[in-house]
């Protein structure tokens, strides 16, 4: 809890700032910097998970997991901002978009990055099921 509101505070400064200064973002960029980390790699492995897979654990292709965790990690979103800067030589307030998506993906959501060989969403391993099962049943719950 304490981690997940850190991120909150974070995120938070971020939509502040863009908000004391949203004359000056450019919102159509802001949008697609805010979408880019999911274009890339969520809609896909959710495509994979929901649609191209049955079963419990529902594997999706490695590259997906590759992809998610580099388009949600600061290294890369740092590299996605330097070829923003290089291509239009100015730093903007709509860059703030990419930690203002990670910092809300790690306090609201909860994720983090993607473990290879595991589904692309939670799934409770039996193992674990059957621990709660047995906790609750010692009274203890």
């Amino acid at each position: 809890t304490l981690v997940r509101l850190d991120w909150a505070i974070l995120m938070t400064i971020g939509i502040a700032l863009v908000a004391i200064h949203w004359r000056e973002v450019h919102w159509w960029r802001f949008t697609w910097a805010f979408a880019f980390p999911d274009l890339i790699a969520t809609f896909p492995g959710i495509y994979f998970y929901y649609g191209r897979r049955k079963g419990d654990h529902r594997s999706i292709p490695t590259i997906i997991h590759q992809l998610y965790n580099f388009g949600h990690s600061f290294a890369g979103i740092a590299l996605f901002c330097g070829i923003w800067w290089m291509f239009t030589r100015q730093l903007e307030w709509a860059m703030l978009a990419f930690p203002i998506h990670l910092a809300g993906d790690r306090s609201v959501f909860g994720n983090t990055y993607k473990p290879f060989g595991t589904a692309f969403e939670p799934v409770r391993h039996e193992a674990f099921r059957r621990f709660e099962a047995d906790y609750e049943a010692s009274g203890v719950w």
